[in-house]
């Protein structure tokens, strides 16, 4: 519902499709989606400021879950650490500790 108001609010503003947009008018969409100003019947059940914030927060997940934008910001991931060779039940790599032990009973 929420990319729906957002479409709904860019033809309200601009009569056109958000993706039909100029990038500055975009913007400015996204800007009345953020501050929850966005024209459009979607608004009136789904809060605009709510769907911004969780919006802004899936898309930065996704952005940086690609390599390259891991490289530009300097996380390695799990590049460095070694694979996992031992893969039997109950195998442990010399890595990974030890199980722990149930204490005495007293």
């Amino acid at each position: 519902m929420g990319l729906g108001g957002i479409n709904q609010a860019a033809e309200s503003l601009f009569q056109q499709e958000f993706r039909a947009l100029t990038p500055d008018e975009q913007a400015s969409v996204l800007e009345l989606v953020q501050v929850g100003e966005a024209p459009g019947e979607a608004w009136q059940t789904v809060p605009a400021v709510r769907f911004f914030e969780e919006m802004l927060a899936e898309l930065t997940e996704l952005y940086y879950a690609h390599p390259l934008a891991q490289e530009e910001i300097g996380y390695v991931g799990m590049a460095d650490a070694p694979g996992w060779t031992r893969l039997g039940l109950n195998e442990l790599e010399p890595r990974e500790p030890e199980a722990i032990s149930p204490p005495p009973s007293l």
